[in-house]
């Protein structure tokens, strides 16, 4: 497995129904790398992100993507475009769980089949707080 410096760009953005829109933007250097027959993308949160300690790993898949987080926070989110997935969110304050609709997942390759941009329009519900619409957009610079 031959892991590739890349940097990346990322922007999350979460809207709730009552409240403004919560932006969060992050460029970072990361890592590339496949393993089997999926893509993968990895980097190290900092305290932007409010998740200082945590290693993101992205796991793209032919028709899916996840999100691995571990370190001081662990979860593992499973995008897959029209369906509902159950994810555990682990806090220092306890598991709870969350559910993840995605309304869209978009992912644009190279011509080394390396991805360039990822989108992904999805729902959360957590434990039954409500609704929140989020975008992740992320550009990455091979």
């Amino acid at each position: 497995m031959k892991k590739k410096k890349v940097w990346l760009s990322i922007t999350g953005k979460t809207a709730m129904e009552s409240e403004s829109d919560d932006i969060i933007e992050l460029i970072t250097e990361g890592e590339f790398y496949r393993q089997d027959k999926s893509a993968y993308l990895s980097y190290d949160e900092s305290e932007v992100s409010g998740l200082e300690g945590t290693k993101t790993t992205i796991e793209l898949e032919k028709e899916k993507l996840s999100i691995i987080r571990l370190g001081s926070m662990n979860s593992h989110m499973i995008f897959e475009k029209g369906k509902r997935n159950l994810n555990t969110y682990a806090t220092p304050y306890g598991a709870m769980t969350m559910s993840v609709y995605t309304q869209d997942i978009d992912v644009d390759y190279d011509q080394n089949d390396q991805p360039t941009k990822i989108f992904v329009d999805y729902n959360i519900e957590i434990s039954g707080q409500g609704v929140s619409k989020n975008t992740l957009n992320i550009d990455v610079k091979h």
